[in-house]
């Protein structure tokens, strides 16, 4: 799939989505990163397949879960439509992090883990990378929200083109 082909997977998905719905975004990351694993940068793309511990997702890894989920005020994660409706971005972006219009950058976490950033500007969508050897993993994934959220990257990412 090319980057310009990108479209909402379910038209009008709401914020309280019918296990029908959830079953078919499911079935796209199946397609996407379990049936068809892929190597990215000559690494494999790993999925923690463990299952969620986040309450009503229990039947789903807990990779697919935190990519169609984010932190509510509570801080417990709840569905997010915006990343659940584009998990079948995060592939494409991946396949196609060349592309000029995916602006690439490394950034070292607070934790001292460098991480990776992919980030799908025209459409304000996010996918964070990270090395664990021997395979990459899928940190996150969402849809740039806000002015606040996109100013906050794009302070990472000038951070990162001033140390090169």
């Amino acid at each position: 799939m090319e980057l310009f082909e990108l479209d909402d997977l379910i038209p009008g998905l709401s914020m309280d989505p019918t296990y029908d719905q959830l079953d078919e975004i499911y079935e796209i990351y199946v397609r996407d990163f379990i049936d068809n694993p892929f190597v990215f940068k000559g690494l494999t793309v790993r999925i923690i397949m463990s299952a969620s511990t986040i309450e009503g997702y229990g039947g789903y890894p807990e990779t697919f879960v935190h990519s169609i989920t984010r932190k509510g005020k509570g801080r417990e994660r709840v569905f997010d439509r915006h990343r659940a409706n584009k998990v079948q971005w995060i592939r494409c972006i991946l396949e196609n992090y060349q592309d000029e219009e995916i602006t690439c950058f490394d950034y070292p976490e607070s934790d001292g883990i460098s991480r990776e950033y992919y980030w799908y500007k025209e459409e304000n969508f996010l996918v964070i990378m990270q090395r664990v050897t021997p395979d990459y993993i899928i940190v996150s994934c969402f849809h740039i929200d806000s002015k606040r959220n996109r100013e906050y990257f794009e302070k990472r990412e000038d951070w990162y083109k001033n140390q090169r």
